[in-house]
């Protein structure tokens, strides 16, 4: 009897083990697939988040051109390279090393 028991108990942990295996070698590659996806989105995230202060900095600069004419002489006189009738406008071009 005490064999039989013991026989029965090693198959029931027996197939326990198979039917766990089973379980993780299906839901193994969702498992990993899922961890990929949340590196994604986290990715995504900070390209977000770049782009949404990119934006913020684009509107703060919109307003102060159509506001402060300060910030419009700056930006032609640095952009564009204007200069006030009577100026002179010096360029320095860096040289490229061999």
């Amino acid at each position: 009897m005490n064999v039989w028991k013991f026989t029965q108990r090693i198959c029931l942990i027996a197939a326990v083990l198979l039917l766990v295996l089973i379980v993780l070698r299906l839901f193994l590659p969702l498992i990993e697939r899922q961890r990929q996806l949340r590196g994604e989105k986290e990715l995504v995230e900070q390209d977000i988040q770049k782009e949404a202060e990119r934006l913020r900095m684009l509107k703060l600069k919109q307003e102060k051109l159509q506001e402060d004419p300060g910030f419009i002489e700056k930006i032609a006189r640095e952009d564009l390279g204007y200069a006030k009738p009577g100026e002179t406008v010096f360029r320095f071009v860096d040289e490229e090393e061999p």
